[in-house]
């Protein structure tokens, strides 16, 4: 029980039951998709953005726009997600009777340390891509888009990146991990079902190729793989947010993927992506070994009992 992990996961223990884990999950969906369009209704009141611009956003329907428009709809598209937030602090006080700072880590605590080093490994894990992507002839391309422009959006889209990947984390890294952990021993469930979770739910960003659907699927399990496996080192989620934050970052604002109005930097096609997905997969699964080894900076993590599907002492 004294591993920081044991201790996180024991604040889930005393409502861990199947229905309420599984209720609380449904709620959480509903909060997110009621307030997704909540926001987006708001969005095209106000002028903010057209009704044209929602639609591309929802079926990614070709439509030309300007940098500045580009830019708003992907903050109108991030800001959808404040209903993670609010569904996993309800879900938390009124089903499971327990703080949201219960789910951050084992004493409460946002830890910014674990959080640097999530975004560490985040960096190191993009340049590491982005180098093996360049030496294999698929370099990423700059945008045309101007410097300056990109740096007025800037703030603002982190702010708004931020607020998306931290509730992704509280869901899936969070209170799924936190809530099956509290059931069942083995890392089988607690740590692959999340995970596939969160690959499945990405699976409109695959576009209409089946290849790079089914590249980005996989990537983003392993993603999930990885930052389930800095809570099981630190017994909280602060290092998943800063591996996810920076992560989105990079994909997002300084290389993304080409088509449309660009809002990074730099742009690569999906061939170049699709070429380069068995190196970023062996890439991916390197970063988890690393992360469950002990050279990682990362508290020691305890043992991984596979066969145990007791619920967690």
């Amino acid at each position: 029980m004294s591993h920081p992990f044991h201790r996180w996961v024991e604040a889930a223990r005393p409502r861990a039951g199947v229905w309420r884990t599984l209720a609380g999950t449904a709620l959480v969906i509903v909060a997110w998709v009621v307030l997704a369009n909540v926001v987006a209704a708001v969005a095209v009141v106000s002028g903010l953005i057209e009704i044209g611009d929602l639609r591309a956003m929802v079926d990614e329907a070709p439509r030309e726009l300007s940098h500045r428009d580009a830019a708003i709809v992907l903050g109108v598209g991030l800001a959808t997600f404040v209903g993670l937030w609010v569904g996993v602090w309800g879900v938390l006080r009124v089903l499971h009777r327990r703080s949201f700072a219960s789910l951050i880590s084992f004493d409460g605590r946002f830890k910014s340390g674990q959080f640097l080093i999530g975004a560490g490994l985040a960096a190191a894990y993009l340049a590491v891509g982005m180098a093996m992507s360049s030496l294999s002839g698929g370099a990423p391309q700059r945008s045309g888009l101007p410097l300056e422009t990109w740096l007025v959006a800037l703030v603002p889209l982190v702010l708004l990146i931020a607020m998306q990947s931290v509730g992704e984390e509280l869901l899936f890294r969070g209170y799924l991990v936190q809530q099956l952990a509290a059931r069942v021993n083995t890392p089988l469930v607690w740590g692959l079902l999340p995970a596939l979770a969160f690959g499945l739910a990405h699976v409109t960003n695959g576009r209409e190729d089946p290849q790079f659907t089914a590249y980005y699927i996989f990537a983003a399990v392993m993603l999930g793989l990885v930052m389930t496996a800095t809570v099981w080192r630190t017994g909280g989620i602060s290092a998943a947010m800063g591996f996810h934050v920076f992560n989105n970052i990079g994909a997002m604002l300084v290389v993304g993927l080409g088509g449309g109005t660009p809002v990074s930097l730099f742009t690569l096609s999906y061939g170049d992506v699709v070429a380069s997905a068995p190196t970023d997969l062996l890439v991916l699964g390197l970063l988890l070994a690393f992360v469950l080894s002990p050279y990682a900076p990362l508290p020691k993590g305890q043992a991984l009992r596979m066969k145990d599907t007791r619920a967690a002492p």
